[in-house]
């Protein structure tokens, strides 16, 4: 069976970047939001989300609904799936009682479960996205529960160091506490001058600092792919570089 699709299938999708996804129609976000109740937060109700479901998908009156229902996140939900009968009641009042249950839950703690679920699925970049939005609501928040402060920036900073963000990546280990990654990552992100200055300057732990010049020395297999790439452009020097590759990619996110 084929539906009407409620209002204008729009040109332009609307992107929501909490959730990763774009939506055209009406129904779309519906889905949208049905299928995500409990990662649902205030950001659903944005201006942007009304001007989209006013101008692009010309539900004019829904619009109208969904100004009068903010701030209430249940009362929103409710007009978007019961507009135009999109959604049976039952299913209507179960989506309710989740976001009721739901509201006592800090908002930080739904992004950082959406950021989990985004680096499951190897999403990275969107992970880091929403990831930095938990660590702004933590941030406002005038008592900070300092344990799960940390683990979000354990979080934050092997994702930056995903992307050789290595100062980025150095700040948030030292906010996580994590002086091994810390000092493993301002090395990276400094010429090999800055970073003996840095070692007289702070002189941290001697043992860090010798885990340190342990995991970035150069390895050994550097001199196997410069021998092997005197053989110009031949199989054993491309083979070569590509294990050599491998390798180290793999120790690299083994640290």
């Amino acid at each position: 069976m084929i539906y009407e699709c409620i209002g204008v299938y729009a040109k332009n999708a609307y992107h929501i970047p909490e959730l990763s996804v774009s939506v055209h129609s009406f129904e779309e976000l519906c889905f949208v939001i049905n299928e995500n109740l409990y990662e649902l937060g205030d950001y659903i109700m944005k201006d942007e989300v009304i001007s989209f479901v006013k101008e692009s998908l010309a539900l004019y009156d829904l619009a109208e609904r969904l100004y009068a229902a903010r701030p209430a996140l249940k009362e929103y939900v409710r007009q978007m799936l019961s507009y135009r009968h999109y959604a049976p009641e039952d299913l209507i009042s179960k989506a309710c009682s989740i976001l009721e249950g739901a509201g006592s839950t800090r908002e930080y703690v739904r992004l950082i479960s959406r950021g989990d679920f985004l680096c499951e699925n190897r999403k990275y970049k969107s992970a880091i996205i929403i990831y930095e939005h938990a660590r702004e609501e933590m941030d406002k928040g005038s008592v900070k529960d300092e344990t799960e402060y940390k683990r979000l920036m354990q979080k934050l900073g092997r994702l930056y160091a995903l992307y050789y963000l290595f100062e980025k990546a150095s700040e948030c280990f030292s906010l996580a506490g994590d002086k091994k990654r810390t000092l493993f990552c301002r090395k990276l992100s400094m010429s090999r001058v800055d970073f003996v200055d840095l070692l007289i300057k702070e002189g941290p732990d001697e043992d860090v600092a010798a885990l340190i010049e342990e995991y970035t020395k150069t390895p050994v297999g550097i001199d196997e792919l410069k021998a092997a790439l005197k053989e110009t452009h031949s199989y054993g020097a491309d083979l070569a570089a590509e294990r050599l590759n491998a390798r180290l990619k793999a120790e690299y996110r083994r640290i």
